[in-house]
């Protein structure tokens, strides 16, 4: 039997007890994210606690996966801790 892949993502702010602020679901997989990624919000309706000011930014603090299998679907969701830093200049 052929099983239905569903994907998820979910946004959480300085920890994975509270509850995200932002997720969604989709049908095909989101891009890679690691540890000291920078993350732009902007663009995002989201529930922000804090939000960063002109010197600072979103960065990735942690990312967990989580698997699952029911019946006739198989499971990935992709959860993304962000953290407020200072801005980095570009390089």
């Amino acid at each position: 039997m052929i099983k239905t892949l569903h994907y998820h993502f979910e946004l959480y702010q300085d920890s994975f007890l509270n509850d995200p602020v932002w997720s969604v679901e989709a049908l095909s997989p989101f891009p890679a994210l690691s540890t000291g990624d920078r993350f732009e919000h902007r663009g995002l309706a989201l529930a922000w606690d804090d939000l960063p000011t002109v010197d600072e930014e979103f960065r990735v603090k942690d990312v967990q996966h989580l698997y699952w299998e029911l019946d006739k679907e198989l499971g990935h969701k992709l959860m993304v801790q962000l953290e407020i830093v200072p801005q980095t200049p570009d390089c």
